[in-house]
């Protein structure tokens, strides 16, 4: 069984995330046990996809896309207020976008001997990324970063328009 775990975003203001994966299911959770979102997704590299749900049935986003080993190319909510993901491994690093040239973030995750370490959002307006990663692709763990980050920043929108 494969596991990830990492701190996106510093020890104030960030997100927490755990996911065990195993038989093309990933299961996890995203911040914590009162505030945060379940993960429950099913993919398979072979077969070329991945869906799943991030939160619970009514109140959470889905996901959905095309799979490999070396890219991912999803979008994760709703055709309106959704965004697309697009990944990239090359070598031992995962690059890419979430969410358009506008509104979004850059991914940019190093993995290393276990470590994945790197940066979601730009220089001066995103969180950095502390985990650890065993038995899992750099493609599927730089997903679960990028949702993580997605998840901070629908949570916080939401928090914002509520006050």
């Amino acid at each position: 069984m494969g596991r990830i775990e990492a701190r996106i975003g510093g020890a104030l203001g960030g997100y927490s995330v755990w996911a065990d994966v195993q038989n093309g299911f990933i299961t996890g959770r995203i911040g914590g046990n009162f505030f945060g979102s379940d993960i429950n997704i099913d993919y398979s590299l072979e077969e070329g996809y991945i869906k799943g749900r991030i939160g619970g049935t009514i109140i959470g986003r889905s996901l959905e896309g095309e799979i490999n080993s070396e890219q991912i190319r999803a979008r994760i909510g709703g055709a309106v207020d959704g965004y697309n993901i697009q990944l990239n491994l090359s070598g031992s690093k995962v690059t890419g976008r979430c969410g358009g040239n506008i509104m979004g973030f850059n991914v940019d995750v190093d993995f290393y001997g276990g470590n994945a370490t790197g940066r979601l959002g730009g220089n001066t307006i995103g969180h950095s990324v502390d985990g650890r990663v065993s038995d899992v692709e750099p493609i599927i763990a730089g997903l679960i970063f990028t949702i993580t980050y997605y998840m901070y920043q629908v949570n916080n929108r939401r928090s914002n328009n509520s006050n």
